[in-house]
Order: C-alpha cells, then sequence, then structure tokens
C-alpha cells in the first residue's frame, strides 16, 4: 500500500475524519503514521532492519555522510572491481590523535584502513563556523549541521574515487508524497496502523491506550523477530565455546 492508501485506511479504522480532508489529502494523519513508522523501525530486528548506504568518496573525501543511520555496524570500501575490503573501527579520540600536530588538508592522501563514528553538529546551531585563519581545517564536523544525517571520518583522505558502503540499522523510507511506499506499508501495512494508532494515544495522554497497542504490536512483531532467528541459525550445526 502507498502513503495515500494507508492514510485512507488510517481514517476509516480510526474514524479520525479530521487528520484525513474530503479529498483524501493529508490534515495531520502523515505525522502518526510517519512516527509509528519510526517506532516500529526501533522496536526490534528484523530481516529489513539492516541496510547498505552506498556513497561514492571523491579524491580527498574522509568525512562519509549519509542519512537516516540509526547505527553503524559495518564499513566497507573499494577502489577496483577486483576487491573490497572492511575497515576496522576505532574511537574518534584514537583515530585523530596521530593528527593534532598537522592540518586534515595536510594529511597524505591513500588508502584508508580506520574509521570512526564523527560529530555531526556543533553549536549554537545554524550559526557559521567562525573564521580562524586556517585553523578551520581541524573542524572535522560537516558544516550544514544536518540532524537527518550521520557521518564517519576515515584515518586518511582518499587518494582517488573510492566506494563506500556504510552497513547498518537503517530507519524505513519515510513516506512523503501520495505514492511513496517502504517495508511497513508494502509488507505489513496493518503493523503501520496501529502504530499510528499508539502514537496518537501518547498524544492524547491515554497511557491504558498506549500500552493497549504496545501488547498488539508486539505480539505481531515477534512472529518477524521468530524469521529473523530462524534465518541466522539456518545451516548452523557447531556452536562455538572452548
Amino acid at each position: 500500500m502507498n502513503l495515500s492508501e494507508i492514510r485512507l485506511k488510517f481514517r476509516d479504522l480510526s474514524g479520525r475524519y479530521d487528520l484525513v480532508n474530503a479529498d483524501g489529502s493529508d490534515n495531520g494523519a502523515d505525522f502518526f503514521i510517519n512516527e509509528g513508522r519510526k517506532f516500529l523501525d526501533r522496536l526490534d530486528e528484523t530481516q529489513k532492519s539492516w541496510a547498505s548506504y552506498f556513497v561514492k568518496a571523491s579524491a580527498g573525501d574522509f568525512i562519509i555522510r549519509f542519512p537516516y543511520c540509526r547505527a553503524v555496524k559495518e564499513v566497507w570500501i573499494a577502489t577496483s572491481p577486483e576487491g573490497r575490503w572492511q575497515l576496522k573501527k576505532k574511537s574518534l579520540q584514537d583515530l585523530t590523535a596521530g593528527y593534532l600536530s598537522g592540518l586534515i588538508s595536510s594529511r597524505t592522501r591513500g588508502t584508508p584502513l580506520y574509521y570512526a563514528p564523527g560529530i555531526t553538529r556543533y553549536v549554537p546551531a545554524n550559526v557559521p563556523i567562525f573564521d580562524a585563519g586556517g585553523l578551520n581545517d581541524f573542524i572535522e564536523v560537516p558544516s550544514d549541521n544536518a540532524y537527518e544525517y550521520n557521518c564517519i571520518l576515515l584515518n586518511i583522505p582518499v587518494s582517488k574515487e573510492t566506494l563506500v558502503d556504510i552497513r547498518g540499522l537503517f530507519y524505513s523510507a519515510e513516506l512523503v508524497n501520495d505514492t511513496d511506499t517502504n517495508y511497513w506499508s508494502e509488507a505489513h501495512p496493518m503493523l503501520l496502523y496501529m502504530a499510528a494508532m499508539r502514537q496518537m494515544e501518547i498524544v492524547q495522554r491515554n497511557p491504558s491506550g498506549v500500552a493497549e497497542w504496545t501488547n498488539s504490536i508486539m505480539t505481531e512483531l515477534q512472529q518477524l523477530g521468530k524469521d529473523l532467528v530462524e534465518e541466522l541459525i539456518s545451516e548452523v550445526d557447531v556452536m562455538g565455546g572452548d
């Protein structure tokens, strides 16, 4: 189901005709639908919780930005069709410790082997970073202060165009246009409706309603979790241990 269809179903099942205009357009329903989407994404891990986000880094890049990521799990890079390799994770402090005496712009370009989750905002927000006569080169925060983005830092700038594969937990796609779909709207529209209703109960300050919807959602979602477990244990016949 697309957003328009989900919105109409939400109106019909909930009886909240005030949240959908007479022509079927949004009058508040989309907010609860999308908040329900995020609740489902965070509630449990399913077969669709993981995703890859691919970025082409240009020569000289060392900050890699990507949207709507809940948690970075792995980073892989490739510089040719012949192979790829996984970067090792370091803390931001360890990654930058070796460069305290040199500007980022002067780092020797090459093939990165390490990455660290970066800082994606500065305060105060939406104020241009000061001009410090060259010291701005030490600033490792994306300049546009975009809240919907996460970023990683590579230990050195790449020397040539590089494909970066960010793997981890990502939010499902936001539903904005009437024809938009995502995992929940296509595969589990009833769960999306239930989650939207739960979010509405929160706004209405109805704790019993929130609890009832949560219990109903968990009952359904646990079945999806069992599918993930079945996939993870498939063909595994040896248990690890000492």
